[in-house]
């Protein structure tokens, strides 16, 4: 704690020089004057009411018998007018869904540069999410498939981090195929920053792009908060207590449990040119963790068993911002974050039982610096660097070794062990935009650097695997007689001959330590071009390469068209149709080169012994045959990378319309067509050959190395195929907000990624068949209603269907040391290996001419949340202005505010004061519906076909439904 204390203490320290020298420097500047003799010059943010600031905004400045000069703001909300002729200018600022403002009058003396925030007023009340009639067009951001949050429809999401994450990613429609990429200010991210410092949402937005190395869909960018140019603050206090919440079904006790998070942020100038934003987010929680299993009485016998623990945590998010606009081209922005989490009783819950608990702390540091150059009102560049520090400890409770037991439970010592990680990413970008014409041009690239430092004892304590709770319960009970009667001690053979035994042993030894270093870089060019107002084209190409494998060279070529159909003279389009196709690819991770030269044989050796008849005592890497089974049992395990390695990629077409239906309701089709080539999957390469293992003799099988090793080799072998049709909507009014989508998909395929097996290490199309993320239908539906006396109600609602699990025997019948082997559809129901299912009848030991049955065969239980929030608001204090986000302006300047589209009937306009004061409550899965997780597959288990956990649909395993109550004070 003296140290964090102490890091935290210097790291603030460090932040508040930094402030104070950019102040320094910024108001020696301002004090100086950059422009040029003769001329002035004016810049500044263009922001909606609550301060956040609206990119590409379109900014016009007009001086009275002169051509007027526009501009667009960047990325942050900058826009600059440099080299302007003395006299009167016209500033008008507009963004669709906002109102048009100006300020008139603004006077530009020689010599002078002018700092103007243009304030625009939200149109209608809201925040549009999707386009609409009067803003479809053809360009590639505006998809009707994308989703844009801020305002309202921002806070119609949950606080709570880490379940806005899961209902982002539910609203990106991702999955294991296209995953989830989050990108925060444009850098990637694993972790959002609390709801507070987020400004805006964009999700699924211009999906063919070559500037990312992702599908469109399934990207999410969050974009934080500057600072604004008057004292802003914002306190958000969330608790929920047990006896509020629904009781998990799998236990009738469990002991106290509580969440309180606490989230406040306050922010404003540092002079005419500088701001700050500071975040703090704090959570201190004791959650539930439910153990569900079969385990044996002490009288051996064959019982159910639960059990809740408490499962204590905390996590600190503090991030403070400072925004410096350097000059008339320059804006600064620097960013650092410190996270720390820390949880105890982690790893129990469903069949780990609680001796498999461990402790964990991970405090990240970040230190983010974005560089945004307004060169001309058609050129802007942005550099950016991120650099992340993680340094992530674990430890168990327990060093005994693992007992697993296919389909009954998991107990002994935690078997990941002893880890401590050290990790520094770092991350530099850089993207040019040049507006040229009917040209829109944007290149780049990306480079990132990992550097890994592990420490980790994962399997030293061993660990035994019984393919049943039969199989344990005679082994047991055969021990349990030696000991009570010597003189008629089972022998191992007599033990296996009544159906028990371990069925593997294994067990690492070596080196603990491993540095590993990884580096990846990606260039890209990509030009909208409109070739005519109605058609744009979109071609782009994206180069990326890496180290760690021997696949340097990989080009992404994209391309997406757009065309508005005609409405008529004077008229919106009648719709937008648009298509695309691109390459995109996968890289390989610096968790599977570290895995590939740590457990390389040398640096650690692991090792396998099937059918081991030393249980329950131990065994050694090199043991004596006497100890621990014949030379051929002793197989040693190795990790290495295929030298034919390559980056997978997925190729993705796609066909869409986006249709407006009156002024209220936007509608969007999409149909993506994908395929995935030379996906990642681990081979043992040294398995034995098909037809040469016999379960009943460990000493069995023809390997075709002639050598007694096991080989996990990454190799990129696998494939995918994909049809996906998604029907996007949203309903606007001036008090309500709806959006939401539909999606039907198909998918297939032989691989569940880089750390999957096949079952035919031979053959791995054998698997070919429906992919564990194969959701054939999702929906949600999320938005925000305002009710009368200032209340507000934020429904979200999610749906998902049956969701594939897959059926195995839970006992390795080919010798590849993987417990992933299928059942057959059974032919002789005679045979006592037949289990009659409501899945069907198999047979859990093929013989010849059975079929084995399909990859993902068992159909699990669908998803059902729905998720309310409803809200009071209190406003008192002095009355704001219209305009109180903007600064006094230049002498003899005044402002006048007008509607680009004025409303047939003049709008009673509610007064806004100074201070807010709400109240809240929210529940999640308000219906207190049971989303059960995916059942047991294992076929010989007796909870097999039973769901022994709850979904992980609220981020609290402790109930079914969870109860918050909020309160929250701005100003």
């Amino acid at each position: 704690m003296l140290t964090f204390c102490f890091s935290l203490c210097r790291s603030i320290r460090l932040l508040a020089v930094g402030v104070l020298i950019a102040a320094a420097s910024s108001f020696t500047h301002a004090q100086s004057g950059n422009t040029a003799v003769g001329s002035g010059s004016i810049s500044g943010t263009v922001a909606d009411p609550t301060g956040a600031v609206i990119p590409q905004a379109a900014v016009t400045a007009t001086r009275a018998g002169h051509t007027p000069v526009t501009t667009n703001s960047d990325g942050v909300g900058h826009y600059s007018f440099s080299q302007l002729a003395p006299g009167l200018y016209v500033i008008e600022a507009q963004s669709p869904n906002f109102h048009t403002t100006r300020k008139e009058g603004v006077r530009v003396a020689p010599g002078t540069s002018l700092t103007l925030t243009m304030t625009l007023a939200i149109e209608t009340s809201q925040q549009s999410v999707t386009v609409s009639a009067d803003t479809l067009d053809a360009s590639p951001e505006k998809n009707g498939g994308a989703i844009v949050l801020k305002g309202e429809d921002l806070r119609a999401l949950s606080d709570d981090p880490d379940e806005l994450s899961t209902q982002l990613q539910a609203m990106a429609g991702a999955d294991a195929e296209t995953g989830t990429q989050f990108y925060v200010d444009g850098f990637t991210a694993s972790r959002l920053p609390p709801k507070s410092s987020i400004r805006e949402i964009r999700i699924n937005q211009n999906p063919y792009s070559a500037q990312y190395d992702t599908l469109g869909f399934g990207r999410i960018e969050i974009l934080t908060k500057p600072g604004t140019d008057k004292l802003h603050a914002d306190y958000w206090m969330q608790g929920n207590d047990s006896p509020w919440n629904g009781q998990n079904p799998f236990v009738t006790e469990q002991p106290p449990y509580y969440t309180y998070q606490l989230d406040s942020d306050v922010n404003g100038p540092v002079s005419k040119n500088a701001s700050y934003f500071l975040s703090i987010w704090n959570r201190q929680a004791i959650n539930v963790s439910v153990v569900n299993a079969e385990i044996l009485d002490s009288s051996l016998n064959q019982v159910p068993f639960t059990q809740a623990i408490s499962t204590p945590g905390s996590g600190l998010f503090v991030t403070p911002r400072f925004d410096w606009q350097w000059g008339k081209v320059h804006t600064l922005s620097v960013r650092y974050i410190l996270d720390r989490n820390t949880a105890q009783n982690s790893g129990v819950g469903q069949f780990q039982l609680a001796s498999q608990a461990y402790n964990s702390t991970q405090t990240e540091q970040v230190l983010q610096v974005t560089d945004s150059q307004a060169w001309t009102d058609k050129v802007l560049n942005e550099v950016r660097f991120q650099y992340t520090r993680d340094r992530n400890n674990q430890f168990p409770q327990s060093t005994d070794t693992t007992l697993a037991v296919q389909g009954a439970f998991t107990g002994g010592g935690n078997n990941t062990g002893i880890s401590r990680d050290a990790q520094d990413h770092y991350e530099f970008q850089d993207v040019l935009r040049i507006n040229h014409g009917s040209h829109d041009i944007t290149v780049g690239g990306r480079l990132r650097v990992i550097r890994d430092s592990n420490y980790s004892t994962a399997n030293y304590n061993g660990q035994f695997t019984f393919a049943s709770l039969a199989a344990y319960q005679i082994t047991e009970q055969a021990i349990q007689e030696c000991t009570e009667n010597p003189q008629n001690c089972p022998t191992p053979t007599q033990t296996r001959a009544a159906g028990g035994g371990a069925s593997l042993f294994s067990q690492t030894t070596g080196d603990p330590n491993i540095v590993v270093n990884m580096a990846d870089a990606g260039i890209f060019a990509e030009d909208n071009w409109k070739i005519i107002p109605s058609v744009i084209i979109s071609p782009g190409l994206r180069f990326e390469t890496q180290t760690g494998m021997h696949d340097h060279a990989d080009f992404g070529p994209r391309l997406g068209i757009a065309w508005s159909v005609p409405g008529g003279a004077n008229k919106p389009p009648r719709a937008v149709i648009r298509s695309g196709s691109g390459f995109f690819y996968q890289r390989f991770t610096s968790a599977g080169l570290l895995q590939a030269e740590r457990q390389n044989g040398v640096t650690q050796t692991a090792l396998a012994i099937n059918d081991p008849d030393f249980y329950p005592g131990t065994c050694t890497a090199n043991p004596p045959p006497s100890q621990c089974g014949s030379a051929a049992q002793s197989a040693p395990t190795i990790f290495s990378i295929n030298p034919g390695l390559r980056a997978p990629y997925l190729f993705i077409a796609g066909l869409g319309v986006d249709k407006s239906i009156g002024k209220h309701v936007s509608l969007s089709a999409n149909y993506l067509y994908s395929r995935g080539d030379h996906l990642f999957v681990t081979r043992n390469i040294n398995a034995p050959l098909p037809g040469t293992y016999n379960p009943e003799d460990p000493t069995s099988g023809e390997r075709p190395m002639d050598t007694n090793e096991n080989i996990y080799q990454y190799n990129s072998q696998g494939d995918s195929a994909r049809d996906r049709l998604s029907i996007n909507g949203s309903f606007n009014t001036k008090k309500t907000g709806l959006w939401g989508y539909y999606t039907i998909s198909k998918a297939q395929a032989d691989t569940s990624g880089l750390t999957s097996f096949p079952s035919n290490q031979y053959d791995i199309h054998t698997d070919w068949g429906r992919a564990s993320y194969d959701i054939r239908n999702r929906a949600f539906v999320g938005g925000y209603t305002r009710l009368p006396g200032h209340f507000s109600i934020n429904p979200f609602v999610m749906y998902q269907s049956s969701s594939p699990f897959n059926i195995v025997v839970g006992e390795d019948l080919n010798g590849d040391t993987q417990f992933n082997d299928r059942p057959a559809f059974a032919t002789d129901l005679t045979r006592p290996s037949v289990y009659v299912t409501k899945w069907g009848t198999f047979d859990a030991d093929p013989i010849a001419g059975q079929k084995i049955i399909p990859i993902n065969y068992g159909k699990g239980p669908g998803l059902v949340v729905a998720n309310l929030r409803l809200s009071r608001r209190f406003s008192f204090g002095p009355v704001l202005p219209d305009d109180s986000e903007t600064p006094a302006p230049a002498a003899n300047a005044t402002n006048t505010t007008s509607a680009a589209k004025p409303p047939a009937k003049p709008e009673k306009k509610e007064i806004e004061r100074k201070y807010t004061l709400g109240f809240g409550v929210s529940a999640q899965n308000i219906f207190n519906h049971p989303n059960f997780a995916p059942p047991v597959g294992v076929l010989g288990s007796t909870l097999f076909g039973e769901s022994t956990a709850l979904a992980s649909t609220n981020g609290n395993s402790s109930a079914n439904r969870v109860v918050d109550v909020e309160t929250f004070f701005r100003f």
